[in-house]
């Protein structure tokens, strides 16, 4: 033990307190030179007064012996807890910008092929640039999915399922909104190129309803 830190001590956590050395004194039942030799560090309080003091003060007893307050190590943890998780949600922010630019790049590339495709020739299979396009497409329609994947990962490191669905639901339903453009765009080229092709804005209407309705249903439930 340091006399002079505990001394210095006790007159910083006096002063907190808006205690005189008399009042402080009179409170512990001791004189008012005694409390001055504490806290000038020129002797220690009696042992069996520690308790009292740091009680009066506000203390531990193990803060007064050493002369300084100890971080509260719970409230230290909450915070460093808050801080991680406001990362790993910021990290999730930012997988999600990137999968929905990789997501609308795709369905838009993907989505304006197969509709070339419907409106300039009917056939089933790709001729040349088409594929080069659609394979581009299926590439960041899968990188966008990956990228969602990994920012999910992350918010699981420390958040709970509800709290996951809660920041993560909506984007979510948003980019699978978005990512299923390519897939009915080709189920449209499918239907054109067989005997019912004079039905496919009607089957489309239909796809496209029953998608809207599931995914305002989700969008629903999740918020």
């Amino acid at each position: 033990m340091d006399a002079k830190k505990t001394g210095g001590f006790i007159a910083a956590l006096r002063k907190e307190k808006g205690y005189t050395q008399t009042a402080l004194a009179q409170i512990l039942n001791v004189s008012n030179r005694t409390v001055s030799k504490w806290e000038n560090g020129d002797g220690y309080p009696d042992i069996t007064l520690f308790p009292e003091i740091a009680g009066v003060l506000g203390v531990t007893v193990d803060e007064l012996l050493d002369g300084k307050r100890k971080p509260n190590d719970i409230a230290d943890l909450r915070i460093t807890e808050v801080k991680n998780k406001d990362n790993l949600k910021n990290s999730f922010n930012i997988c999600f910008v990137i999968a929905f630019f990789f997501g609308v790049f795709g369905a838009l590339l993907g989505t304006v092929t197969e509709l070339y495709c419907i409106w300039a020739f009917r056939i089933l299979f790709y001729t040349h640039w088409e594929i080069m396009f659609v394979a581009v497409s299926l590439l960041a329609v899968v990188a966008s999915g990956l990228v969602f994947t990994v920012g999910l990962t992350r918010l699981s490191i420390s958040y709970d399922r509800s709290e996951i669905i809660s920041i993560a639901g909506k984007k979510g339903i948003l980019l699978c909104g978005v990512l299923a453009l390519f897939p009915l765009s080709f189920v449209a080229r499918i239907i054109e190129v067989t005997r019912w092709g004079n039905l496919t804005p009607y089957v489309m209407a239909v796809f496209l309803i029953a998608a809207a309705i599931i995914i305002k249903k989700a969008y629903d439930k999740v918020r």
